[in-house]
């Protein structure tokens, strides 16, 4: 007889956040390309009242995907069953159109799926678009702890440069609409994003932290970087610098435990759980 053991209720929400690829060039990267993701510790049981309020979930997602940028949705929740309740959203960036933002949610959560197997919370950021879902209701909760952050490790003190990028930062500062914004300045370029539920004031607030998070650090002269706060993003990078492979980047302040094979982890143990059966089955 196997027993299953599964983390306490607790662990659910905290996220295991997997890097893959490195910050790409909006004009060079498709959409779909890997930014992050974050997976929970603990997993939910096969067939359970969560898995079929999940599936409903996600099915909500892709269906509102092709209507518009941004949607949160709940599912399960009639309070008959305790922990049986999914909560999710999805965000595309603000200058896709919504068949661009479709293909690209459909494709974050099946990267999702496969990243994340069975987690009872999970996020992925893709280049296009967002997508989050959990346990737990965290929709229009303020929530300002930075997730993902990645710095060129080409640098430049040059003060034309740190000007055009104090500019960018500065207008990027400010939301515009769908809470999304491009900038430039001189060499420099750069683009912000908040959740499409925040208000304005607290779109402000966040992206001003991010900001500080990309000028503090070994971030402050880098020629280009990313910083991802939980409800907003600011990224911003020099003519060039954008489009180079991830081995210029260095992920030196990721907000939560980096575990790259999380996803070939997951698939090892289940196969040593398999073969423990076989053995205790002979």
């Amino acid at each position: 007889m196997c027993t299953w053991v599964s983390l306490a209720m607790h662990q659910r929400n905290q996220l295991v956040t997997v890097l893959l690829l490195g910050a790409m060039a909006l004009t060079e990267a498709g959409t779909g390309t890997f930014i992050y993701a974050g997976c929970s510790p603990s997993k939910y049981e096969p067939d359970s009242a969560f898995e079929g309020s999940l599936k409903s979930l996600l099915t909500s997602i892709t269906n509102a995907a092709p209507n518009g940028l941004y949607n949160s949705f709940t599912a399960g929740n009639n309070g008959t069953t305790t922990g049986a309740a999914a909560y999710g959203l999805y965000q595309c960036r603000g200058d896709l159109g919504n068949g661009d933002c479709a293909a690209c949610v459909r494709d974050a959560l099946a990267q999702l799926g496969q990243v994340c197997p069975a987690a009872y919370a999970a996020s992925l950021q893709l280049e296009g678009c967002y997508a989050r879902y959990d346990s737990s209701d965290f929709i229009g909760q303020p929530d300002t702890a930075m997730v993902y952050r990645k710095c060129s490790t080409s640098t430049s003190t040059d003060g034309e440069f740190l000007r055009s990028r104090d500019a960018v930062l500065g207008a990027l500062q400010v939301a515009g609409a769908n809470g999304y914004r491009a900038s430039s300045e001189g060499s420099v370029q750069g683009v912000s994003q908040c959740l499409g539920d925040l208000a304005a004031a607290d779109c402000a607030a966040c992206l001003a932290q991010a900001v500080g998070q990309l000028k503090g650090g070994s971030c402050g002269t880098a020629l280009a970087a990313d910083v991802h706060l939980a409800q907003c993003y600011v990224r911003y990078w020099a003519s060039g610098y954008y489009f180079r492979s991830s081995q210029d980047y260095s992920g030196d302040d990721v907000g939560r435990t980096v575990a790259i094979l999380v996803g070939i982890l997951a698939g090892l143990a289940l196969i040593v759980v398999f073969i423990s059966f076989l053995r205790k089955s002979c």
